[in-house]
């Protein structure tokens, strides 16, 4: 089981909001959540790297599996991409270059984007996660 738990507001300048990933009450990373229509368009883009992941939030009113699609323009690092389901399921992971797009199988309800570097094998398909 796989527990996302709701943290402090993160103070940066983008004030996301900060929460932490949990599997097997151990913590895997500290998460951003992006869930504006702005912070989900920038994503990771532009940054040198991503030692925080960033959840996505994707509204229910677009939940369409083209409206779940990521891409990695201007970005400078290769990324891997977990999407899940709105039954909190793992449902697929992919790995994204620079300048690529990605459309999943079927909509997403999450999707969180980890520098490919630092993602470590923390999630795999199937395992499911809890917000709170």
């Amino acid at each position: 089981m796989v527990k996302i738990l709701k943290n402090k507001r993160n103070k940066t300048k983008k004030n996301l909001k900060s929460m932490t990933l949990i599997k097997s009450n151990e913590e895997i990373a500290k998460i951003r959540i992006a869930n504006t229509f702005f912070s989900r368009l920038i994503g990771l883009m532009f940054k040198k790297n991503a030692k925080i992941p960033l959840l996505f939030e994707i509204p229910e009113r677009i939940n369409k599996k083209e409206r779940s699609s990521i891409h990695s323009f201007f970005m400078r690092f290769e990324i891997v991409i977990v999407f899940i389901d709105k039954g909190n399921a793992v449902y697929e992971i992919a790995e994204l270059r620079p300048w690529n797009c990605y459309i999943p199988k079927k909509p997403a309800k999450y999707i969180v984007e980890f520098d490919k570097r630092e993602f470590n094998d923390c999630l795999k398909i199937g395992e499911e996660i809890e917000i709170k």
